[in-house]
């Protein structure tokens, strides 16, 4: 694998990406315009659709990611038992959230929308182990391929049903429609049936597989679960309308976070960090550095246009009824920081074999986020709900970014500092130009030190040569 080659894969990766977020977001402004209560109960749908897929992929698409990019094994055989394992394990978990969303007294028309969406995330996990594949052999442009026409038929679909006004029902139905179609393609482009010869040969190895990966499964459902149970408290608490506001809230935010986690690190560095720290010790560390500061560097004025922006965005692009959320993105925006640079430090871990006590780190962000949702959610539902995920998300990332850095140093004392007085400058300087300039122009004034670190920092000549 060489370096130039990583703006090529995300490329494939962002081109998938961006076309399935363009049409969410339609899709997301058209329903918070159509009607918040109905965002709400999407948004609260989607949250258990999410721990879902958590659950279905029983933590194997990390594992399967390494295993596939060191070449261990018959990646074919592997993939076909992961996906049996995945489907056995949908059934059952499906039938568990039908009860569990009766016990909370929920609307048989938001369970059954519940069910249409989880049902959809569960399926997804299936089709992931695919793209696990895909991304070890560097065929991100395959990925891309599938995953842009099934983004296009599911949300198209729920984008023309809120302009009919659909029921809720009727709209949910996005998400089925859209891994149906994942579904297909993946079959199409493997050309063959995975799940076929399956036996109890293949049923043993896959135990003994899933022995090892159990530490995965424990990390993505403490990592899904500190994410997504504060919207589960913020319903009993706050209603379908605080749900929707968070939901507007934490789009931004979640967007641009997963842009970089889920598709430049996960999906591109990772493998390359995973072959690395096997092969060249002091390149992981030179990869690992320069990510690092780009990250940050990207970083800091993200979270400074949407704190000073808020008031604005949000009202502008989803309504004025969305003005109690400004609070809640705000608090918000540390999340950006800390999805970069602890996605980084743990997918390093994960290459570096401290799966382990990675789990203890995920373990001890779900106790600290079950805390601050029975703490704060019901004093102020809304930013109870943003600042128990921000204070989760933080503290999980001071465990891992400081293990990283304890362990690689991809970063020297210096470049934090000057990252520490950038942001501290770039904040100064807003305060005090906003008492005497125009806000745009105090805004500029603030943005202008964190641009030009940005620029500083821009991925180096490193990322074009052939070295490694």
């Amino acid at each position: 694998m060489r370096l130039k080659d990583i703006p090529k894969r995300l490329g494939y990766i962002l081109g998938a990406q961006w076309t399935r977020d363009l049409s969410w977001t339609v899709f997301t402004i058209l329903l918070a315009r159509h009607s918040q209560a109905v965002l709400g109960q999407i948004v609260l749908a989607l949250t258990y659709g999410y721990l879902i897929k958590t659950i279905v992929d029983v933590g194997l698409n990390d594992f399967l990611l390494a295993s596939f990019s060191r070449n261990e094994g018959r990646p074919r055989s592997l993939l076909g038992e992961v996906s049996w394992l995945k489907i056995a394990v949908l059934l059952p978990v499906l039938v568990f959230l039908w009860f569990f969303t009766g016990g909370q007294g929920y609307s048989q028309e938001l369970r059954l929308i519940t069910l249409a969406i989880a049902g959809g995330f569960g399926l997804d996990a299936v089709c992931d182990s695919f793209f696990a594949l895909c991304q070890a052999r560097g065929r991100q442009d395959v990925e891309m391929r599938i995953r842009i026409p099934s983004a296009l038929f599911g949300i198209g679909f729920g984008i023309a049903c809120v302009l009919v006004g659909a029921p809720p029902l009727v709209i949910a139905l996005y998400k089925p429609i859209e891994s149906f179609f994942l579904i297909i393609f993946v079959l199409i482009a493997l050309r063959r049936n995975p799940l076929k010869g399956f036996g109890l040969a293949a049923l043993h190895d896959l135990l003994m597989k899933m022995r090892s990966g159990l530490i995965f499964t424990g990390m993505a459902l403490s990592a899904m679960f500190y994410n997504k149970i504060n919207v589960i408290f913020l319903k009993r608490y706050g209603g379908d309308s605080d749900v929707g506001g968070y939901g507007v809230a934490w789009e931004t935010v979640e967007g641009i976070a997963t842009l970089v986690s889920g598709a430049l690190l996960g999906k591109v560095i990772f493998p390359m960090l995973t072959r690395l720290w096997k092969e060249n010790r002091e390149a992981f560390r030179q990869l690992s550095g320069q990510t690092a500061r780009s990250l940050w560097a990207a970083a800091l004025p993200l979270i400074f246009l949407i704190c000073v922006e808020s008031d604005r965005f949000l009202p502008f692009v989803y309504g004025q009824g969305f003005s109690s959320a400004v609070t809640a993105q705000q608090l918000l925006t540390p999340c950006l920081a800390t999805a970069f640079l602890h996605n980084l430090a743990a997918y390093a871990m994960i290459g570096m074999r401290r799966h382990v006590l990675l789990f203890f780190f995920y373990l001890s962000g779900l106790l600290c986020n079950v805390l601050c949702c029975f703490w704060l959610i019901p004093l102020a539902p809304l930013e109870g709900a943003a600042l128990s995920l921000t204070i989760t998300k933080v503290w999980v990332a001071i465990l891992t970014v400081s293990f990283f850095q304890w362990k690689v140093r991809p970063m020297s004392l210096s470049e934090w500092g000057l990252l520490i007085a950038v942001g501290l400058a770039g904040t100064g300087l807003w305060y005090v130009f906003q008492g005497f300039m125009a806000r745009e122009a105090a805004e500029l004034a603030g943005l202008l030190p964190m641009l030009a670190l940005f620029w500083y920092w821009r991925p180096p000549p490193p990322f074009e040569r052939d070295t490694v």
